[in-house]
């Protein structure tokens, strides 16, 4: 437990150890909803900071706790769970073989805007019945709200505005009428009061920043590790061990590295430490999963480890991450269909000198340029 002031200068409280961590996610002395808070000096203190939109703007399952958290997470669950996911597997596999041929038709490439990216923006875009051809954009525009830019500044208050347009059309669009994806779901909440209009729309921004960034960091810098210091393990992705590696790469480097934002209302004891009332808190997910007292060897990538304890990559309790199978899937056939079909993919430089842009919430890859070892 460690308090650190970021650039901005806000102090926010860090939980780095795995069973404070573990405890922490459940614990209901933290609270998710800033309007809970009593003192106008708690929390934000009415500033802007980077990263904090998802606790600031909408209502939503990141920024509600108790029974309203559970009617907004309801509202689009049925989409996410492991059966309805498992129904996306031939698509995925289509969409990861697509743009798999698009990588190796090219000598030189970088496979985060080229495959890690696109993979999960048309997956989560056919989930929602999102035209393929807007989600560049809403990835765009989901990224760049994410980025370490104030947000009350004029770019990022334009693209916030822009995507909250380009959200509330697609709710509106008579054109996307599959009863089966999610606008078509929440179209229905709101016919029968269970979602406000800004609800909805508040939701579908949330699966957007959700479920794109952090997969493709997750496949990215999984394709990186098996591409670079641990090439031998991949023949276990066409295996009945797969899902066990990937599990592992993701507690090794987990795609999200902190929690999202959760805030103190009153002193809350952590250990030996006192959380004082008011405080931002975050979850280091990087430094629980790595935590010695709970994984034998934590620095190493342990292909067949055992999954006692589980490792908080998804999270734990009420907020346990909604896509995680979709995430886990989406990496596993990411992965196994990219080595498939070009097994001599190389790194244009060792994966140790990959650069990375965010700090907190959306920590990501900005590049990762390969050479694929093939003719057009």
């Amino acid at each position: 437990m460690v308090p650190v002031d970021l650039p901005e200068g806000l102090r926010v409280w860090v939980i780095t150890r795995y069973q404070e961590g573990r405890k922490a996610l459940t614990d209901p002395r933290f609270v998710k909803d800033m309007r809970r808070l009593q003192d106008p000096g708690h929390g934000f203190a009415g500033q802007r900071y980077a990263e904090d939109v998802l606790a600031v703007e909408g209502r939503h399952v990141l920024n509600s706790d108790g029974a309203e958290h559970a009617r907004l997470r309801s509202a689009v669950a049925s989409h996410f769970t492991a059966h309805a996911s498992a129904g996306r597997e031939e698509e995925i596999r289509q969409i990861a073989a697509m743009l798999t041929e698009r990588v190796a038709s090219q000598e030189r490439v970088d496979l985060m805007s080229s495959y890690a990216q696109p993979l999960p923006e048309l997956v989560i875009g056919r989930i929602i019945g999102v035209p393929d051809d807007t989600m560049p954009v809403v990835g765009r525009l989901s990224r760049q709200l994410s980025s370490r830019e104030n947000p009350a500044t004029a770019p990022m208050r334009r693209a916030y505005s822009d995507l909250v347009d380009l959200v509330r059309d697609l709710i509106a669009d008579p054109s996307i009428d599959d009863p089966r994806t999610v606008i078509s779901g929440l179209r229905k909440a709101v016919g029968r009061g269970d979602l406000s209009r800004r609800e909805a729309a508040s939701t579908l921004m949330v699966l957007f920043a959700a479920g794109i960034s952090t997969t493709a960091t997750g496949l990215g810098h999984a394709a990186a590790t098996l591409i670079y210091t641990h090439a031998a393990l991949r023949p276990l992705l066409g295996s009945a061990s797969a899902t066990t590696l990937v599990d592992e790469i993701l507690r090794h480097h987990p795609p999200i590295q902190f929690t999202s934002w959760r805030f103190a209302p009153l002193d809350v004891p952590v250990g030996s430490t006192t959380i004082p009332a008011g405080s931002p808190v975050l979850i280091l997910l990087a430094s629980a999963n790595r935590d010695p007292a709970a994984f034998p060897a934590p620095d190493e990538l342990v292909p067949d480890r055992q999954a006692t304890p589980g490792p908080l990559t998804f999270g734990r309790g009420p907020h346990y991450c909604i896509g995680a199978h979709l995430a886990r899937l989406e990496i596993r056939i990411g992965l196994q269909t990219l080595f498939d079909r070009l097994p001599d993919l190389q790194l244009t430089h060792p994966h140790a000198h990959t650069t990375w842009r965010g700090l907190l919430l959306d920590r990501t890859i900005t590049s990762l340029p390969v050479l694929t070892q093939t003719s057009p």
